[in-house]
């Protein structure tokens, strides 16, 4: 019997796309799941070869994802989150006391997990759990102590701390920007495929309205469904995104995207990020430590932003 185009591709090949989308790179993919590169984009090969579609692009060294790539790498980062909660839930029996924090994937990506080793030594008898989601967090439907969430207080009877001050600038991967140089006005942009994000679906027309009021009314061409999916569709050099700093910075930092500082917004454009938690558990000292844990994240965030001139 002939296998049906539906049926699932083989788990080490998710696998290794998930760590490869997650990451950014076959070497840290590599290092993630303790295998050669080599394994890893043979993995990659295999279930492209499943479905019959270009997922990643290759030049030399460097890798990204195509556009159907970056489609799917946002279903099955997720998938994976599921997956990783439902085997926390079964271990939780064996492990100490346990804090869980619902995060954006986003943020879960640039900030929380980069820094994750400094909150584990720091507190090495309290076991975090992250938990990635772009809903907004509900306390009383989820087993969460805590949220990071994107969005504008009060957030119900939730206590909530501010851990990030957004504003946007248009960031690209630096190949596209190279291919339509010289971009020396706002207006130039207008020649790139522009890219939107659902969180944030007028934030390219408050930018041009604040930088080039006559081209106000232009349509962005590209849509991604969460904030996440538009980083990787930015990376994949389908276009320009409005991309919020200094959540973002590690990614101009490290040379995968490209930002324009001298365009970066003035508006408050961007909603912020916050910590939340129930008013109760506001003397927790696991909630104490995750606060402190975030607060030294968030201004790591701000000091890459700066260094960069936004």
């Amino acid at each position: 019997m002939s296998k049906a185009h539906s049926a699932l591709p083989p788990l080490a090949s998710l696998r290794a796309f998930e760590a490869l989308a997650r990451s950014g790179s076959v070497k840290l993919a590599s290092e993630n799941l303790n295998l050669t590169p080599s394994a890893i984009s043979h993995q990659i090969r295999t279930l492209e070869a499943h479905f019959g579609v270009q997922l990643v692009r290759r030049s030399g060294r460097n890798i990204e994802l195509t556009e159907s790539g970056a489609i799917y790498a946002s279903a099955v980062l997720t998938a994976f989150d599921e997956l990783f909660r439902a085997g926390d839930f079964l271990e939780d029996r064996k492990r100490g006391p346990i804090v869980r924090v619902c995060v954006t994937p986003t943020f879960a990506m640039l900030a929380a997990l980069p820094h994750l080793e400094r909150f584990r030594i720091d507190n090495p008898g309290l076991d975090l759990r992250l938990e990635a989601k772009n809903t907004l967090a509900d306390f009383e439907r989820d087993n969460i102590d805590a949220a990071v969430q994107f969005g504008e207080p009060p957030f119900g009877s939730l206590t909530y701390h501010r851990l990030l001050r957004s504003r946007a600038a248009p960031c690209a991967d630096p190949k596209l920007l190279d291919r339509f140089a010289p971009i020396q006005q706002p207006e130039d942009l207008t020649k790139l495929p522009l890219i939107k994000f659902a969180t944030a679906p007028d934030l390219w027309q408050s930018w041009f309205e604040e930088y080039e009021p006559q081209v106000a009314t232009k349509e962005p061409d590209l849509v991604g469904d969460s904030l996440l999916t538009a980083i990787q569709m930015a990376r994949s050099s389908m276009g320009v995104l409005l991309a919020p700093f200094p959540l973002i910075a590690p990614l101009v930092s490290s040379g995968a995207l490209t930002v324009i500082p001298r365009w970066g917004s003035r508006r408050p454009a961007l909603r912020d990020f916050y910590f939340t938690h129930r008013k109760v558990d506001g003397s927790s000292e696991k909630i104490k430590a995750v606060h402190k844990w975030l607060k030294a994240v968030a201004k790591a965030l701000e000091t890459d932003a700066k260094k960069l001139g936004i």
